[in-house]
């Protein structure tokens, strides 16, 4: 089976669909896969001609202002024109993600989708609507940090003692506890999903959310937005000491 992953946030880097794609790519083992970016026009004609040998194509789009971002709607008028001509017969899945804590904030942008399916004669196989996706590749940025400091810790701790402290197993255990827990509802649609492709069945349209309450959300998120806006955007990578 081969399987195109289009991520088509406007970030050049970074990005919720770009980490949510590369995600999801864990969960098809097996299938010749590939992704491109399509965050330009410069993009958009490699992605089209890669259309004609695809059995399934992977749609991880941003939502903006409750529907697609310009330039995707640009792609997809080009990918119009251009599956008719070339007898294009895959299936199109998507995924759409925004900063609200509410998943099913992305139906309409899942809409669109199906109804450009209808238009260009392709099979729509379905989608997943994710609320929090900001705060989860945030999350999915820090998570791996933390534990790396730990997994060191326990390591520098093990060649000087010949012991890891219980306290160090412990430290571990609840921090990869609490990723899987923020992203168990992602990680169980993209289960889903994967099921879908791999049966070329279609998926009952999916919402799921970063899984923090929401009166615990919000606050967190404005902080988060404010830090942002006076680091001018760039608040995670002062954080991790990057250039953007």
């Amino acid at each position: 089976m081969h399987v195109l992953i289009l991520h088509a946030s406007p970030k050049k880097k970074g990005g919720a669909s770009r980490f949510f794609a590369g995600l999801f790519s864990l969960f098809l083992p097996g299938t010749r896969k590939k992704t491109v970016s399509i965050n330009s026009r410069q993009d958009f004609q490699r992605a089209l001609e890669l259309f004609p040998g695809m059995d399934v194509v992977c749609f991880f789009v941003p939502l903006y202002v409750d529907g697609l971002p310009s330039h995707v709607m640009e792609f997809l008028s080009q990918a119009e024109k251009y599956c008719k001509n070339h007898s294009c017969r895959f299936r199109l899945y998507a995924v759409s993600n925004n900063g609200f804590v509410e998943g099913k904030q992305n139906r309409p942008a899942l809409h669109m989708l199906q109804a450009w399916c209808e238009r260009a004669g392709i099979t729509w196989g379905g989608g997943i609507g994710i609320g929090g996706g900001v705060m989860l590749r945030v999350l999915g940025t820090v998570y791996p940090i933390l534990i790396g400091i730990i997994l060191l810790q326990m390591a520098v701790s093990f060649f000087s003692t010949g012991i890891v402290p219980s306290g160090l197993w412990r430290s571990f255990a609840i921090q990869i506890f609490t990723w899987l827990f923020l992203n168990s509802g992602v990680l169980f649609c993209m289960a889903r999903l994967s099921s879908a492709i791999r049966r070329e069945q279609v998926l009952t349209d999916q919402f799921t959310r970063v899984m923090i309450p929401s009166f615990l959300f919000i606050p967190i998120a404005n902080i988060f937005m404010i830090l942002s806006s006076l680091f001018q955007g760039r608040f995670l990578f002062a954080l991790l000491k990057r250039e953007k």
